[in-house]
């Protein structure tokens, strides 16, 4: 069997994996669903029926798009598309301000569509391994954050606005582009952990050593 043949299998089986925990998910009412890793290029229809879901898990497929109605399943509060293939993120995401957890880790975003600014609940962030060159003023409005991820991507400069991240413990700029830090990021209250292996620093703040994780 050619390898082209074995991968459509693959993502046939996944696909009846998908719909079948969709259904089991539907009849009993399971607020927790698991669809990662099942080779999946889009989202199952049968999945914007599931609205009272708080945790959804899309990782590791080859998604490139998620679905405008993503943004009806406004009970979520944890939601993984790790590791697809996404190069946009729907409007409709706004409508997520529940969410506690976004993981939007591995994929292709160039940029991150405004309307990500309404999740204010956002705990965790995810975006490492992106094509990401800047960071939006906006983030600093997700006050709520205490883990911010955006390693390996192309940034250069960190934005002002992150100082208003006062809840902040750990930040994971590795794998960058940065050749100086700010001086206020030192000023972060709740700061405890900072990567930044990876980048072009010449020189480390002496504000910032108390951080644990830094060489």
């Amino acid at each position: 069997m050619d390898k082209e043949k074995e991968i459509m299998m693959d993502s046939e089986e996944g696909q009846a994996i998908a719909a079948t925990r969709i259904a089991e998910c539907s009849e009993d009412g399971s607020t927790d669903l698991d669809l990662r890793r099942l080779q999946l290029s889009a989202v199952p229809g049968s999945l914007a029926q599931l609205t009272a879901l708080e945790r959804l898990n899309l990782g590791g497929n080859q998604l490139t798009v998620l679905p405008e109605w993503l943004g009806n399943l406004t009970a979520l509060t944890e939601l993984n598309v790790g590791g697809n293939q996404l190069s946009v993120l729907p409007e409709s995401l706004r409508n997520l301000t529940a969410l506690t957890v976004l993981n939007v880790a591995g994929n292709q975003l160039t940029v991150l569509p405004e309307s990500l600014r309404n999740l204010t609940a956002l705990e965790s962030l995810g975006l490492y391994g992106n094509r990401l060159t800047v960071l939006p003023e906006w983030l600093g409005n997700l006050t709520a954050l205490t883990d911010l991820n955006v390693a390996g991507n192309q940034l250069t400069v960190l934005p002002e606005s992150l100082r208003n991240l006062t809840a902040l413990g750990w930040l994971d700029l590795y794998d960058n582009r940065l050749t100086v830090l700010p001086e206020w990021l030192s000023d972060l209250p709740a700061l405890t952990g900072l990567n930044l292996d990876g980048n072009y620093l010449t020189a480390l703040p002496e504000s910032l050593r108390r951080l644990l994780d830094v060489d």
